[in-house]
């Protein structure tokens, strides 16, 4: 037995200083020191039949005052070796490792169980955390004393596995920390393994496998790890997935969402904004059927020039906070024309809401502004909308069943909601496109239209759009 674990800790100790060594450069290539705010880390977990034992080492602190944040229920905290340069820092009290030149410490602590494990078990936050600090890479060793078998999954990559009589062993490690640990009676077998995604699961159809690798390289997110199996319970944590086998299309909207929220930050009363980011940076519909047609419909409203762009700039907004407000900002200075798009889709989920642009310049009636009329173009048509424009022209609006009317004291028209014609003046004029059509359920008349059936002529400039009646020009003319 005695052999077992020293072959075990040899192993641990070998896997770990590659993967401490490999670490240590990467985070260095970025520029991160010891003085950031940031540090490094390994943890070493044995599952005993009483709890978790774990060994918390920390790497490339900085010699400020570090607040040490202790699991809920932690017990025997405390230093490794007594007396040891290894815990030089850690106050009397056991609350903050303290200020001192030197960069690595470590400590102990224990996370009781009242039963050994049988059924499937998430522990939630069981690991040391450090105020105002966080970890740039983890390596984390899990050792199994008990021979559960099953399998423990962490969200970070499975980099090394060895199993013997008595014990079993996993090695994990990645960029940034994951602080939940999960056990499950049943050991899934691997199918696929990546710096981006960890696929566990049979049967597992590869054109969903590489859609997920696609979005992740996309979006560039968290390492994220997957479970699959016929008889799995769903679970969804921070960095991994939980779930039957047959249900691809929420697994793959769920790590749409995890990789998205490690990457920006969110407002939390737009939840589609997960999906709508993830399709945009990976190019391809993801989320519900819903959310997939607003992206769609985003894509065939614009250029292909128009849509790169706007990728671009969302690529630039990741590890910022970003809303949907910022999508229309940003989409109306590519197009420039104003927009609310996101905002009805992704905010107010009115997810079949037309894409609409609206003209940001200033209209003018007869020589006097008229900013309550906001001239929308769709589909490359701009359309004014009749209740506020026309009003402002002396016409009143009513509508029945069959008709709407228009009427002025010199002129009056009805359009037929039946067949495709409209009556002025008591004379009928059919027509082959309809002139004016429904946005969001109130009237709007195409520009060609407005100009023909109400005569009125349009003018535009960088700033504005001047409409003038023709009747009250000539007026203006006779009375010169």
């Amino acid at each position: 037995m005695k052999a077992i674990v020293r072959i075990l800790f040899l192993l641990a100790a070998v896997n770990g200083g590659l993967v401490y060594l490999h670490y240590s450069q990467s985070a260095n290539a970025d520029g991160e020191g010891a003085n950031s705010g940031t540090y490094r880390q390994e943890i070493e977990v044995v599952n005993r039949a009483d709890g978790l034992y774990i060994r918390h080492h920390f790497y490339n602190l900085s010699e400020s005052r570090h607040e040490i944040i202790w699991p809920e229920g932690s017990v025997e905290r405390g230093c490794e070796v007594e007396d040891s340069s290894s815990c030089a820092r850690l106050n009397d009290s056991s609350v903050a490792f303290e200020e001192g030149e030197r960069d690595q410490q470590s400590i102990m602590y224990k996370m009781p169980k009242k039963q050994p494990l049988t059924s499937r078990k998430l522990f939630k936050k069981p690991f040391v955390l450090l105020k105002d600090a966080k970890p740039l890479t983890t390596v984390l060793h899990m050792t199994d004393e008990q021979n559960i078998g099953g399998m423990w999954v962490t969200g970070l990559e499975r980099v090394g596995k060895a199993d013997k009589e008595r014990i079993t062993y996993r090695l994990y490690r990645g960029v940034g920390f994951v602080n939940e640990l999960y056990w499950q009676p049943e050991d899934v077998p691997l199918a696929y393994s990546s710096n981006k995604l960890t696929l566990f699961g049979e049967g597992i159809d590869k054109k969903h496998n590489d859609r997920l690798v696609k979005m992740l390289e996309s979006v560039g997110g968290n390492h994220v790890s997957v479970v699959l199996a016929p008889r799995n319970q769903p679970l969804y944590a921070e960095r991994f997935i939980v779930e039957k086998t047959g249900n691809m299309s929420q697994v793959i909207k769920q790590v749409a969402r995890m990789s998205v929220q490690s990457r920006f930050v969110l407002p939390t009363d737009e939840p589609s904004m997960n999906s709508m980011l993830a399709s945009i940076l990976g190019d391809e519909p993801v989320g519900t059927k819903a959310e997939q047609g607003a992206f769609l419909r985003l894509k065939d409203s614009i250029s292909e020039e128009q849509y790169q762009s706007f990728r671009q700039n969302i690529h630039e907004k990741i590890g910022k906070e970003i809303s949907s407000s910022d999508l229309d900002q940003s989409l109306s200075n590519i197009l420039a024309f104003d927009t609310q798009y996101f905002q009805k889709t992704m905010k107010e989920e009115r997810y079949n809401y037309p894409f609409l642009l609206l003209d940001p310049r200033l209209v003018m009636l007869d020589g006097e502004e008229v900013p309550e009329v906001k001239v929308v173009v769709q589909n490359g048509k701009s359309f004014y909308p009749a209740e506020e424009l026309l009003s402002k022209m002396g016409y009143t609006i009513r509508s029945n069943e069959q008709s709407i009317y228009i009427d002025s004291p010199s002129r009056t028209y009805r359009f037929s909601k039946v067949g495709p014609f409209y009556v002025m003046n008591n004379r009928k004029y059919d027509y082959k496109e309809k002139p004016y059509t429904s946005i969001n359920k109130k009237m709007y008349f195409d520009e060609n239209w407005l100009r023909r059936i109400f005569l009125v002529l349009i003018d535009k400039s960088d700033e504005t759009i001047t409409i003038e009646q023709i009747e009250k020009l000539i007026k203006e003319m006779e009375n010169e």
